[in-house]
């Protein structure tokens, strides 16, 4: 007995209290052999390195593992500048990408550059073109990483499609002849080709700095998968038997680096109903997805949760507070499973209709308030080296280009400024004189924009570190002077911001059609001080007339129609058909067991959204293919039935969610020249013009209807306002 508490007392760190034999890992003040070796650890429900509790503003990066030397450094070297001490990065590449060549593995158990590219292509490995190996282009990112001090969190795999991801066919499915890309799940070969490919890159000795992977410190995290879920199974039972799988694997041959899943958080809370009702399938387990089953299982050290309110279809007045409730939920798991959790993927494009800076600020005060671990912004980039090969880049700015509008650029504007105090913040140091402040913002209208009847103006308050005092009132000033009475804002405690229904239509002999209103907030608070919100101009159209830009009839072409594939449903091909003197046939299929079933046909050549204002398209469904759900109906979402929506570039901003809803027995009929029935939807929608749009794409959306056939596309007229 002796002997043991001899034994106890010398393992125990000074300062520490006794506990059991199984709680000595945990115990805060001691330093286990991982941590010795400046492995990031998770003790007490937190994260620790160096011996002191570590939690971090971060950034996701997906191109790393493919692009040249320059890229690379570059973006570290913004990254250490922004204060970023943690990169979410890919560490997968399963057959050739479609936009470069470079490959991790081409079939099962081939790792690397196969030899028949090596000995086809004469360019040297830092120029684009060249069949770059991931593995050593992984090699020179950790590597990198290291010289930074900057800690990775590198996924194995992708749910979607891109670099091979288990919804590409041309990968796992085609490998090991899966009937659905969820198989991958199940299918013992296709698991057991995953473990050799798991073993093989934590095995890897780094060309570098020859530390094999699972050794190395720089790497702080190995995840099993990019957003995994099965919609086939509900009750998220088969992803969570995977992940921990999966995982335990991972964590038997780098037991000293930490394992999470990657996955965004979606949650089974039976009865929750989220924020204005919105996004109930975020939490009612319809993704397959099960956030705490998956904070449960013994080897994830640690939950990850993304958030992208904006394309997940929220509605966009609800968008802010829905994903403010979302981090509140999973930190609140977080403290029940006693692990930590990290927001490690959020966004709003720059070109929507949001206050970006004001959202990053709300849900980032959020997050450090609740005591999340980390949050980890997407998407941080740099340089482009791509377009002239040799370093430069001639073509344009120099700059990675904003694929997906989530960009953001160590260019030391408002947005990245203000991540980089929050960088200091969540590190433990002061906060900066800006967070220190109370801070007002403008939440709508959030930029120059039209508005007519009813426009709700939203205001929010968040207050400094260094400021306790409080709001006595918000009042809507009208170009600088106080708003015609009433004009002050109602708090509005459950989303915690201040809002006023403006009556264009009531105020129109003061304000008539066309005039222009500078919209801003002045808060008064209880200590005398007064703060002002940004002013943006609305434009009184309550009368509004449009002229016809251009009009796609499809005569002759399909004006450059593709794919961007499905949620819920297939799309199988588009083509051109010369039916009803010319339209854009779309072959998919919807099972009708689901309330939001999609398909997303781009149009490239549709760049005059960039003018418009207004659109109009006609979709035709076969009416005898069309079976509605026998047992499912919501009067409030026009369900069973149709939700035609569109979506614009860069970021995808969802538009015209819900406005065009309809059951199809409120849909007309027509016969074509085929001597078939069709439902003959058509669709008109306004939205706010802007530039920074680039193409647009139709979502010919059902709900509880199964349909399997063509959808036919005609008639796209895009309008600008007079």
């Amino acid at each position: 007995m002796k002997k043991v508490l001899l034994h106890l007392k010398n393992a125990l760190c000074f300062g520490t209290m006794l506990a059991s034999l199984a709680s000595l890992p945990l115990l805060v003040g001691c330093k286990s052999q991982a941590e010795k070796e400046g492995f990031v650890v998770v003790k007490g429900g937190q994260f620790y390195k160096d011996g002191k509790p570590f939690r971090f503003v971060g950034t996701n990066n997906y191109y790393l593992h493919y692009s040249p030397d320059k890229m690379i450094d570059d973006f570290f070297s913004d990254a250490d500048e922004m204060k970023i001490p943690v990169v979410r990065c890919w560490g997968f590449q399963f057959g050739p990408h479609r936009d470069h060549n470079s490959h991790g593995m081409d079939e099962p158990g081939e790792f690397g550059v196969p030899e028949k590219f090596i000995k086809r292509n004469k360019k040297q490995p830092d120029q684009f073109g060249y069949p770059r190996d991931i593995f050593e282009r992984l090699d020179y990112t950790i590597a990198q990483a290291k010289k930074h001090n900057i800690r990775l969190v590198i996924a194995l795999n992708n749910y979607w499609g891109d670099f091979g991801g288990i919804q590409n066919a041309s990968s796992w499915q085609r490998w090991f002849n899966l009937e659905s890309a969820e198989d991958f799940y199940t299918n013992e070969e296709c698991k057991k080709t995953y473990k050799e490919y798991i073993s093989y890159i934590l095995n890897r000795v780094n060309t570098y700095t020859n530390i094999a992977y699972k050794d190395d410190p720089t790497v702080m995290t190995w995840e099993v998968m990019n957003e995994p879920r099965d919609q086939k199974d509900k009750s998220g039972a088969t992803v969570t038997k995977w992940v921990e799988e999966m995982s335990a694997y991972i964590k038997s041959i780098a037991p000293k680096q930490l394992c999470a899943v990657g996955d965004e958080g979606f949650m089974k809370l039976d009865g929750f109903v989220p924020y204005a009702g919105e996004g109930s399938t975020s939490y009612d387990g319809y993704e397959g997805e099960d956030f705490d089953a998956l904070l449960a299982i013994k080897s994830i050290d640690y939950g990850t949760f993304h958030l992208y309110p904006e394309t997940w279809g929220i509605l966009e007045k609800a968008q802010v507070a829905w994903g403010d409730e979302f981090i509140r939920k999973h930190a609140e798991s977080g403290r029940k499973a006693k692990k930590p959790v990290v927001l490690e993927e959020y966004g709003t494009s720059a070109g929507g209709n949001m206050n970006r800076k004001a959202v990053y600020d709300i849900w980032n005060n959020t997050a450090y308030k609740e005591g999340l671990a980390g949050s980890m912004f997407w998407i941080l980039t740099s340089t482009n080296s791509y377009e002239s090969g040799n370093g430069t880049d001639d073509a344009n700015d120099g700059l990675y280009d904003d694929y997906d509008g989530f960009r953001i650029l160590n260019d030391k504007g408002e947005v990245a400024t203000l991540l980089s105090d929050y960088a200091d913040l969540f590190a433990g140091k002061a906060a900066s004189p800006r967070l220190s402040k109370n801070r007002v913002y403008l939440l709508n209208p959030a930029r120059d924009q039209d508005a007519k009847g009813i426009f709700e103006v939203r205001a929010q308050f968040l207050q400094g570190a260094k400021n306790e005092a409080k709001v006595k009132r918000a009042e809507l000033y009208i170009n600088g002077e106080p708003a015609p009475s009433p004009r002050t804002l109602n708090y509005n405690a459950e989303a915690d911001f201040y809002r006023l229904n403006f009556d264009t239509l009531a105020n129109a002999k003061v304000y008539p059609d066309g005039s222009k209103l500078d919209i801003s907030v002045l808060f008064t608070l209880d200590d005398g001080t007064q703060r002002s919100t940004e002013t943006h101009t609305i434009t009184i159209a309550n009368v509004v007339t449009y002229s016809v830009i251009k009009k796609y009839d499809f005569a002759n072409d399909e004006a450059n129609a593709s794919s961007l594939g499905g949620y819920m449903a297939e799309l199988k091909e588009i083509k051109h058909t010369t039916l009803n003197s010319g339209m854009v046939e779309v072959d998919g299929s919807y099972s009708g067991e689901n309330n939001w079933e999609e398909l997303k046909i781009k149009f490239g050549d549709m760049s005059e959204v960039a003018e418009a204002s207004k659109i109009e398209f006609t979709l035709y469904y076969e009416k005898s293919k069309m079976t509605p759900h026998a047992t499912k109906s919501d009067e409030a979402d026009k369900l069973p039935g149709f939700q035609p929506y569109i979506a614009f570039d860069p970021g995808w901003v969802k538009t015209g969610l819900k406005e065009n809803n309809r059951y199809l027995k409120d849909t007309h009929v027509v016969t074509l020249d085929d001597g078939k029935e069709y439902y003959k939807l058509e669709t008109s929608l306004e939205f706010f013009q802007n530039p920074g749009y680039t193409f647009v794409t139709i979502c010919p959306t059902l709900g509880y209807v199964k349909y399997d056939g063509a959808i036919y596309i005609d008639d796209v007229i895009l309008y600008k306002k007079d």
